[in-house]
């Protein structure tokens, strides 16, 4: 059977030195790239990003080969050109057939480089305007990001303006805003370095269809100039539907002014952008469209491209069509023929890119016989709900640059898992204070976007505090619960009885200062992991902090041990740092690794001895639990339904959609059924 590979990774490098000035560069092109956490079910393509920079004068670590195609992209600057360590890694990167290196020069003296990126073309940053950098950069990106990994004709021998990303602009001729606006674009791409990027086609009045429309279209991204009488005219919608039969990227620009009768159904599902036309269109509303327009064809072709993969792993029928955006009517064409009177159904799957869309949406498909999933979606189908336990926390951000991500990383794959498992009306259960852009925030309105596009009124997260965490009754503690009243449940669990003569009363909040009252936080923590993982069926896990914790041991780690004497199914996600990386690799190499010994822990933590030492006292003895997990590691079992090959993917993947499907398959494996019903 073969080997699952992604089709591309994408990496930013540059130094810490040059953190002020790149840094929110690659923010601005990461908004674009990536999927809004703030926006569960946008459509966007999110390709595998990760980063190689550091927190030292160290350089980071190597960059290996885990997908089809590496992209790098090598920030350079006269910080790295005077710094022999930075030089040295950056003239060492990897090379070979489907690695391909981009640099970027900050600066002139980024072209004194030498090693593998020595007479490479570089992306010349220090020649942008000053007041649109940002945006040229990501379309100097996005661009390569095309022309290397996914522009069809990347078989062929074909460099420079050949591979450049074709526009045809479609327009109403009839001298009023669309008109003017087409012209616009197309002067402003022609006569400036743009036309290195992009080659933009304007077909004149008079043209013959066949020849010239079709020639122009099949192989172009369609610019739809929505203007007031775009609909009505014939060849705009011959364009459109030219457009859609062809299987192209589409965007739309919208210039309505005054009113439109009707919008051409043709120009469902695709992203628009809206610009106001005066006397002349300015430079920001031109980098605003072909942004869209890169994003648009880059997506298009990248969703295409792992689909492609998907179908070839045999992960969904060999005869579905593929979709890359969501299905509509004019799809239709690819599903039916008509013969002799008959009409006579082609094809009765279609296999859309994630996210799934609203059922209600896709019904008139549906009544016509036909399936439409995403390729998470028909996993999710075969596993039947149950009651999911996610232990999902953030490792320090110096481990998070050490293996090359961002928060972003974790927080879209809780998002991630909270959104398939919810769809199959499975209960996500969690732990964690009710804080702004924490974990349980982004967990509860991925679950409020289930929610409303599914249309069900159940509760469908369990949040668990621990005492005294809960007394923080703030106005902004009560919003939260009132907000997500109708999506969450939030279990105050009270505090363990033997330790009552260590409070004041049970109503007066306890900070964690001093031992003793640290030692009680230890204590309520405990108590509350005991209760949520009892009322849970599997375990997921994926991050967590070594150090800085309020508990007895590192949250996650404590959930670990917890879950293992509970004897339940559990999911290690190794991939994205911290805790759960810490006990894959002990677990490979047979031993504990050093961050998760005893000592290690004593000294990292400020006062955890003390709190050890007390716990004697009160007849815990917290010391021995480290030598409860290296018990637990030498015998480990996971009971999670996957082979020892597949948890080891499992364990070193950071691709969340590989991590995802490695969970299903498990559950799948178990044939896992939903046996325990829990009154809380």
């Amino acid at each position: 059977m073969k080997n699952f590979l992604q089709p591309l990774s994408i990496y930013f490098v540059w130094s810490p030195a040059n953190n002020k000035f790149v840094k929110p560069l690659i923010d601005y092109c990461l908004e674009l790239l990536l999927r809004d956490v703030e926006r569960p079910f946008s459509r966007s393509m999110n390709l595998p990003i990760f980063y190689r920079t550091s927190n030292s004068s160290e350089v980071p670590s190597l960059i290996e080969k885990t997908s089809q195609k590496v992209m790098i992209f090598v920030f350079l600057s006269k910080d790295i050109i005077a710094n022999e360590a930075w030089c040295s890694y950056i003239e060492n990167l990897p090379a070979g057939e489907d690695i391909h290196i981009i640099p970027i020069a900050m600066d002139p003296t980024a072209f004194k480089i030498s090693g593998v990126i020595k007479n490479k073309n570089q992306i010349r940053a220090f020649d942008f305007a000053v007041d649109f950098l940002k945006e040229y950069l990501f379309i100097s990106i996005a661009h390569e990001i095309y022309r290397w990994t996914l522009n069809e004709t990347e078989k062929e021998i074909k460099v420079g303006k050949d591979k450049a990303i074709k526009l045809f602009i479609s327009h109403a001729k009839d001298r009023g805003s669309g008109f003017k606006l087409a012209t616009e674009l197309k002067k402003t791409i022609d006569n400036s370095s743009m036309n290195n990027f992009f080659d933009a086609a304007d077909i004149a009045q008079g043209y013959d269809f066949e020849t010239e429309i079709i020639n122009h279209i099949k192989d172009s991204t369609l610019i739809s100039i929505h203007s007031d009488t775009y609909s009505s005219r014939y060849w705009c919608q011959r364009e459109l539907i030219s457009a859609k039969e062809l299987n192209r990227p589409i965007i739309v620009v919208d210039t309505l002014q005054d009113f439109e009768d009707r919008r051409f159904p043709y120009a469902a599902n695709v992203p628009g952008v809206h610009v106001h036309i005066a006397d002349r269109l300015n430079e920001e509303d031109v980098l605003k469209i072909l942004n869209v327009a890169l994003l648009e064809t880059v997506r298009f072709f990248y969703s295409q491209r792992l689909l492609t993969i998907y179908q070839e792993m045999g992960w969904f029928n060999k005869d579905a069509i593929i979709c890359s955006r969501p299905p509509d009517i004019s799809d239709l064409n690819n599903l039916f023929d008509v013969h002799e009177g008959a009409i006579d159904r082609k094809n009765k799957e279609i296999i859309y890119p994630e996210p799934p869309l609203y059922s209600e949406e896709l019904m008139f498909l549906f009544r016509l016989g036909i399936e439409m999933n995403t390729p998470l979606k028909l996993l999710t189908e075969a596993i039947n709900p149950c009651r999911v336990g996610i232990s999902v926390s953030e490792p320090s951000e110096i481990e998070l640059i050490e293996i090359g991500q961002a928060s972003f990383h974790l927080i879209q794959l809780s998002q991630d898992l909270a959104r398939y498992f919810l769809s199959n009306g499975s209960t996500i259960i969690y732990g964690g204070d009710l804080q702004k852009n924490g974990f349980t925030e982004f967990i509860f309105k991925e679950a409020e976007a289930v929610q409303g596009r599914l249309q069900e009124k159940k509760i469908t997260v369990e949040n668990y505090t621990a005492w005294p965490i809960y007394l923080k009754s703030t106005e902004e503690y009560i919003d939260w619960v009132a907000d997500y009243y109708h999506i969450a449940k939030i279990y105050q669990v009270e505090y363990a009885k033997d330790i009552t003569d260590l409070l004041i009363d049970d109503k007066t909040f306890l900070g964690p200062t001093g031992t003793k009252n640290k030692f009680v936080w230890c204590e309520c923590l405990t108590k509350m992991r005991t209760e949520m993982i009892r009322n849970s069926e599997i375990r997921i896990f994926a991050g967590g902090r070594l150090a800085g914790f309020k508990g007895k041991m590192p949250g996650v780690l404590e959930e670990f041990m917890i879950s293992v004497k509970e004897q339940q199914p559990i999911f290690l996600l190794g991939g994205f740092g911290g805790v759960t990386a810490a006990l894959c690799d002990s677990i490979l190499n047979g031993d504990l690794v050093e961050e998760l010994s005893l000592e290690w822990q004593l000294n990292n933590n400020y006062g955890l001895k003390e709190i050890y030492e007390y716990s004697k006292e009160r007849n815990r003895d917290y010391f021995s639990d480290y030598d409860r997990v290296a018990n637990i590691i030498k015998n480990i079992d996971l009971k999670n339904g996957l082979s020892k090959e597949d948890n080891t993917k499992l364990y070193k993947t950071q691709f969340s959609d590989e991590a995802i499907r490695l969970v299903f398959k498990g559950l799948r494996n178990l044939k896992f059924e939903n046996k325990i019903k829990f009154e809380v």
